[in-house]
């Protein structure tokens, strides 16, 4: 709780003081942080950074990109599902040639004949 509380206190009091400053301090700030981005020793070790973490990584894109690949295509085999030889797809599960359902009559409930409601159909 007393982090929280020490928290809040910080952002209000950095809301205040920012406030009072104005965009003329903001934009002073703003060309220092610049200035010392864009040195010539900043700017080296930003290259020796990169330049090592390039060196660390080798061919990791490549190995990602071949592993998404693999990905995708199990994925698209498995929603597409298998194939005939033409390149159509099968399901078992429906043959070429069904007969449609026979239509069965509606039951009528005792309850429904007799004209009083059923206990579930009063509650629909």
């Amino acid at each position: 709780m007393r982090g929280k509380l020490l928290f809040i206190t910080g952002g209000l009091v950095g809301y205040v003081l920012g406030a009072r400053a104005g965009r003329k301090r903001y934009d002073q700030i703003v060309a220092a942080a610049e200035n010392l981005w864009s040195a010539p020793p900043v700017q080296r070790r930003v290259t020796e950074v990169r330049d090592f973490a390039l060196e660390r990584v080798g061919d990791v894109p490549s190995a990602l990109f071949d592993a998404g690949k693999k990905i995708v295509t199990a994925v698209q085999a498995r929603t597409t599902g298998p194939r005939d030889a033409g390149g159509t797809a099968y399901s078992p599960a429906t043959p070429a040639a069904t007969k449609p359902a026979a239509a069965t009559p509606a039951t009528t409930s005792p309850a429904k004949a007799a004209g009083t409601p059923a206990s579930d159909d009063a509650t629909r």
